[in-house]
């Protein structure tokens, strides 16, 4: 073998050490990153199974003469914050809310007990009046595992259930027109929503609120009638929240919809806020840059 055949076996063998150096420090950077990123989302996940935020909504309105303060629990998926949820309930405690709307799934429909809800539900209706609708969830507890008896037990504990129904409150020298629908995405006429709304005599100089679990029955299904504020929840937040792009994804409206968390501007300029919830309803995907929350909506005059 000459000299220069094995001055080139050299060099290749070199180069050959050198590429496999650098693949591997590549490669062993690659797995700490994502081990890092695994890390952090896990934790990320533990601490939003204890933790939410409180996040503030004013409203203004000439149908109002003081302040009207609504706390919305929604989407809790039989969470507990604190044993039996006293840290929940002392939070809401805390803000004296002359109203407490549940718009859907307090329940996981895999889950047969659900009385932490039914305790959670009877402490809240000790601070403020309770009215709430059915999500996803308890529909498919009753019409898909037979809990016929889930409606009334949450009745007894203290929810004034609004099945496609409506009813008046007073607050003070106000008052305040709730309007519940059922339904889901595609079910709006299934559910009897359409039916309900046509019929439903709206009190102009009440302020209105209509609350379903779905956000996306908003449009077009719900904008085109009369009311003055619409709240839901269901998407929890879009799952992940992506900076400058929000949330991630819904069942409903697919990558990046429109309706995620937050407060949005209907066709005909009445506001809607979607809550991105304060439970999960499976431990995958796991929530990212997307805290749990309690909603809390004041309503003030002009």
């Amino acid at each position: 073998m000459s000299t220069d055949t094995v001055l080139v076996k050299k060099k290749t063998a070199r180069r050959k050490n050198r590429f496999l150096r650098k693949f591997f420090r590549v490669l062993i950077v690659l797995v700490l990153i994502l081990a890092i990123i695994t890390a952090a989302v896990y934790f990320y996940s533990q601490y939003t199974q204890t933790h939410y935020l409180i996040r503030f909504y004013q409203e203004t309105s000439g149908k109002v003469s003081d302040n009207i303060r609504i706390a919305v629990v929604s989407d809790i998926h039989n969470r507990e914050y604190g044993e039996n949820n006293e840290t929940l309930i002392s939070d809401i405690r805390a803000l004296k809310p002359d109203l407490i709307l549940i718009p859907g799934d307090m329940v996981i429909r895999e889950q047969d007990d659900y009385r932490p809800m039914l305790n959670l539900v009877s402490s809240l209706s000790g601070i403020a009046p309770c009215y709430g609708v059915l999500g996803n969830h308890e529909s498919e507890r009753i019409y898909y595992r037979d809990d016929q008896e889930l409606p009334g037990k949450f009745r007894d504990a203290g929810l004034k259930l609004l099945r496609n129904a409506t009813e008046e409150v007073r607050i003070g020298n106000d008052v305040i027109q709730l309007i519940g629908v059922e339904g889901s995405a595609h079910g709006f006429e299934a559910y009897g929503g359409r039916e309900f709304m046509d019929k439903t005599v709206i009190n102009p100089s009440a302020y209105s609120i209509l609350m379903t679990h779905v956000p996306i029955l908003f449009e077009p299904q719900l904008a085109g009638y009369d009311f003055d504020l619409g709240i839901a929840g269901h998407v929890h937040g879009g799952i992940v929240n992506l900076p400058f792009a929000g949330g991630l994804y819904s069942d409903e409206e697919g990558f990046f919809p429109r309706f995620t968390a937050g407060e949005y501007t209907l066709q005909n300029q009445q506001k809607l806020i979607v809550s991105a919830g304060l439970g999960d309803s499976k431990p995958f995907p796991p929530r990212i840059n997307n805290m749990p929350e309690l909603v809390v909506i004041d309503i003030d005059r002009y």
